[in-house]
C-alpha cells in the first residue's frame, strides 16, 4: 500500500541562520554582515568554475516587422521565481545573449524607442539549455503599449546537437517511486535498462524498497544508452561529482525527491564543455524564491493490507509489520534586509524504514554428529541433511565431497555407510573452529520439505533508520554576478546494510552473530 499524507502552507518561521542574521540586522551590525558576505564570495572565487551542467544559456535577435536589425534595444530578463532582472543591449546586428542562467523559468522584456514593447514568459530553461529565442519583431507604435507572448512550454529549439532528457519538479512529484531515490525514476527515459544482478538472477541488482543515506540507481542498477555499469554515467548534484571511484563508482550522497529542483540527463552529442561521461546526470536542488514559502509532508507505506508470505506461512512465522515511513519539510524565501539579493532555502527529512520479514535468511548447519567429525551416511541427521552423501555428485557445498581426504596419521576419509572411515578423529577437529561453531544456531527446519534443502529459516528484521537535510543559499551580487552553494548531510544506520552479523556487505548463507551486531 502506498499512501501519501502532504501539508503545504506558508510558514513564518526562520531558520537558526536566517534567525542569527536577522537580528545582526536589527542590532545593525552591517559591518559583520559585509564581512560574512566578502568571506563567502572569496570562497566562491576560489572554487573552480561551475560545470556547464548546472546552468543554461539564450540568445535571439531584436527587428522590426520587416526584419530589419533594432540595435541598441533594451532586453531585459526577469527570472519568474525569485524576480532577478539582468539587463542587456542588442548590438549592432541586434543580438543578445544571457549566459550562466540558473534553471528555472523566465520573462524576456524588449524595448527600444519608437517601437511597442514585446514580452515573452514562460521560457523554461533547465541545466545545460542552449536555446535560442525567435527574433522579436516589434511594430512601430507607443512605448506604452506592450505586446505579451506566452512561450509555448518547451518548445524552443536547442542551439546545439545534445541529446538529452529532462525529469521537471512536476515529474518528480507526479511519477510513482518506491524508494526515496530521485535517479530510480531514470528508468522511465529512453535508453534506460535494469540490469539483473547476474546471469541466474531476474532480480534486479539495486532496490529503491529500503534506501540509505548516500545510495543510488546509478552504478548500481539501471544503466543508460549502454555505457558501462560502474564509471560510465557520472552524477552531480549542483555541479559536484557524488560519485565515490573508490567505492565502485557507488555515490555517496542520495538525490532526495523533495530537495530536487530537476534532473537532466545527457546522452550523446554534448560539446567539449562538459567535463564528465559519456553519459552525465545532473541534479538542481530547490532554491529560495521571492516569497516565502514552506512545505510539510508525510510520506507512507506499509503492509497493512498486504497478506503474510508463503515462506513465512510454511515456517509458521507471523507477518512482522513492514514500514516506510518519511516525514519531512522544508522553507525557503528572501534573506530579510537583503533587498531580495538573497535566497536561501532548507529541508529535512527522516528515514524510518523496517522491511519487516522481507529479509529472509536460508541457510545450513551442520548436524551435531557433523559437528563431532561424524560424516557416515547412514546417520539419520546426516541422511536428511545429505541424502546423496557426501560426493561429487551432492546437491550444494555443505555436503562437500570428502573422500580422498587424508589424516595427519595418514588415514583417508572415505565417507559411506557405517562409521569406519567416515569419522575425523577429535584431536583432529581445530578447536578455534570448534568453539565459533559452539554459537551456531540449532537447525530449525526440515530441509527434506523446503524449498532448496535449508535446514535454517530465520526473518532479519534491519531497519534502516536515517535523515537527510540539505540548505542552499543564492547570491546575486549584480547583473553579471550570481553565486550559490549548497550543503548536504545524512545519516543512515548501517544495520541494514547486513544481516545483524556484517557490515556494507553480507555474504552469502551467513547467519547472524548471537546476541545481534
Amino acid at each position: 500500500m502506498n499512501q501519501r499524507n502532504t501539508e503545504r502552507g506558508a510558514t513564518n518561521g526562520l531558520t537558526a541562520p536566517a534567525n542569527l542574521l536577522k537580528t545582526k540586522l536589527r542590532r545593525g551590525n552591517w559591518l559583520s554582515l559585509g564581512a560574512g558576505l566578502l568571506a563567502t564570495l572569496l570562497l566562491l572565487f576560489a572554487l573552480p568554475a561551475l560545470h556547464a551542467q548546472t546552468t543554461a544559456q539564450i540568445s535571439g535577435i531584436v527587428t522590426d516587422n520587416t526584419g530589419a536589425v533594432i540595435p541598441g534595444a533594451n532586453v531585459a530578463l526577469v527570472n519568474e521565481a525569485t524576480q532577478d532582472t539582468r539587463v542587456v543591449k542588442s548590438n549592432g546586428e541586434g543580438l543578445y545573449s544571457f549566459p550562466a542562467l540558473l534553471p528555472s523559468s523566465y520573462t524576456i522584456k524588449v524595448s527600444a524607442k519608437g517601437f511597442e514593447p514585446k514580452t515573452l514568459t514562460g521560457l523554461v530553461l533547465h541545466a545545460g539549455d542552449e536555446r535560442s529565442v525567435p527574433a522579436f519583431a516589434l511594430a512601430i507604435g507607443s512605448e506604452t503599449q506592450t505586446v505579451t507572448v506566452e512561450a509555448a512550454g518547451e518548445m524552443i529549439p536547442q542551439d546545439n546537437g545534445a541529446r538529452s532528457d529532462v525529469l521537471s519538479s512536476k515529474d518528480i512529484e507526479n511519477l510513482a517511486l518506491e524508494g526515496r531515490d530521485t535517479t530510480e525514476l531514470l528508468k522511465v527515459l529512453p535508453g534506460a535498462t535494469t540490469m539483473s544482478g547476474g546471469l541466474t538472477q531476474n532480480n534486479p541488482t539495486f532496490s529503491d524498497l529500503s534506501i540509505s543515506a548516500n545510495e543510488s540507481a546509478i552504478g548500481n542498477g539501471i544503466n543508460i544508452n549502454g555505457v558501462p555499469n560502474r564509471g560510465g554515467t557520472a552524477l552531480l548534484s549542483d555541479g559536484v561529482s557524488v560519485l565515490d571511484p573508490g567505492d565502485m563508482a557507488s555515490s555517496i550522497g542520495i538525490i532526495n525527491p523533495e530537495m530536487t529542483a530537476e534532473v537532466s540527463v545527457q546522452t550523446s552529442n554534448f560539446g567539449a564543455y562538459v567535463q564528465n561521461g559519456p553519459v552525465v546526470v545532473s541534479a538542481i536542488s530547490k532554491s529560495g524564491t521571492s516569497h516565502l514559502h514552506g512545505t510539510a509532508y508525510f510520506v507512507a507505506r506499509n503492509d497493512v493490507l498486504n497478506a503474510n508470505g508463503w515462506q513465512q506461512n510454511h515456517q509458521g512465522v507471523p507477518k512482522a509489520g513492514a514500514h516506510y515511513y518519511y516525514p519531512g519539510g522544508n522553507v525557503g524565501g528572501p534573506i530579510p534586509f537583503t533587498h531580495k539579493k538573497a535566497f536561501i532555502w532548507g529541508g529535512y527529512e527522516r528515514f524510518l524504514q523496517n522491511p519487516g520479514n522481507g529479509n529472509i535468511l536460508e541457510s545450513y548447519i551442520p548436524t551435531p554428529e557433523m559437528m563431532k567429525g561424524d560424516f557416515s551416511t547412514d546417520n539419520a541427521d546426516n541422511n536428511v541433511l545429505c541424502p546423496n552423501g557426501f560426493s561429487s555428485t551432492a546437491q550444494g557445498n555443505w555436503c562437500n565431497n570428502l573422500a580422498g581426504t587424508v589424516l595427519p596419521d595418514g588415514t583417508a576419509i572415505t565417507p559411506g555407510p557405517g562409521t569406519t572411515g567416515s569419522i575425523i578423529p577429535s584431536q583432529y577437529i581445530d578447536p578455534g573452529a570448534a568453539a565459533l561453531a559452539s554459537f551456531w544456531p540449532k537447525a530449525n527446519a526440515n530441509p527434506a520439505t523446503t524449498a532448496g534443502g535449508y535446514n535454517y529459516y530465520a526473518p532479519v528484521v534491519a531497519p534502516n533508520d536515517g535523515w537527510v537535510y540539505r540548505i542552499r543559499m543564492d547570491y546575486n551580487l549584480n547583473d553579471n554576478n550570481k553565486f550559490y552553494v549548497s550543503y548536504q548531510q545524512a545519516y543512515s544506520s548501517t544495520l541494514a546494510q547486513g544481516n545483524g552479523a556484517h557490515i556494507y556487505w553480507t555474504p552469502g548463507n551467513s547467519i547472524p552473530a548471537p546476541g545481534g551486531g
